[in-house]
């Protein structure tokens, strides 16, 4: 059996004490990382949800101004009156788009 040096003793020293403290620091910043990364995907799925909401909203009511233009409908499903926000006769001409409807 040999009896360890004191070189050989502190480099045992270190590969015992340096070698856990190193996996640990390492481990402490890929599990911050990975927390961030879950937060992050969590905020832009969130977003996401909204985004098609909104986009969903819009193609309805894009639906009913095309029933309304093409099919010369009144636009009431929308909720509000055309000529209540503006003249629709200053923009084009009414008459040969949309014909006059009492709302």
């Amino acid at each position: 059996m040999s009896v360890p040096t004191p070189k050989s003793s502190v480099a045992n020293t270190l590969k015992i004490y340096v070698f856990p403290a190193l996996v640990t620091i390492l481990a402490t910043l890929i599990w911050r990382d990975v927390s961030e990364m879950r937060t992050d995907v969590k905020m832009l799925l969130a977003q996401s949800n909204i985004d098609k909401t909104k986009i969903e909203t819009l193609e309805k009511d894009v639906k009913s101004l095309e029933q309304a233009v093409f099919n010369k409908r009144p636009i009431t499903s929308i909720g509000y009156r055309h000529d209540q926000y503006f003249k629709p006769e200053e923009i084009y001409d009414v008459k040969k788009y949309i014909p006059k409807t009492e709302l």
